[in-house]
């Protein structure tokens, strides 16, 4: 399959002079924006789950774990872990994303 698709963009691109296809198969490049947004899909969907108790325990854990001296926001290690979360770590920026989705349930 792989070689039919890459015949078909030689062919268009030998005739049609510019790689028209290299637009689409070039993947994004992740940036801050980028990831932020997309813990934060990811942590509104668990939270919007919890109930008000879950939400205020989880909170405290987490601004412990914030506040920690040496806490680095960085986008895909996952060094971290919450108490009461969940048995998994998690990066920084992923639980940065979880304190803003936290703060915005904190008046339900």
């Amino acid at each position: 399959m792989k070689s039919i698709r890459n015949f078909f963009r030689h062919f268009v691109a030998s005739r049609f002079g510019a790689r028209q296809s290299e637009k689409a198969t070039t993947p994004s490049v992740p940036n801050a924006p980028r990831v932020d947004f997309s813990y934060t899909v990811y942590w509104t969907k668990h939270v919007r789950q919890w109930d008000a108790a879950r939400r205020a325990a989880v909170r405290e854990a987490l601004l412990q774990v914030i506040s920690r001296p040496g806490f680095e926001p960085n986008a895909y290690e996952r060094r971290y872990t919450v108490t009461g979360l969940d048995d998994l770590a998690h990066s920084g920026a992923s639980l940065i994303a979880l304190k803003k989705v936290l703060a915005a349930f904190e008046g339900e």
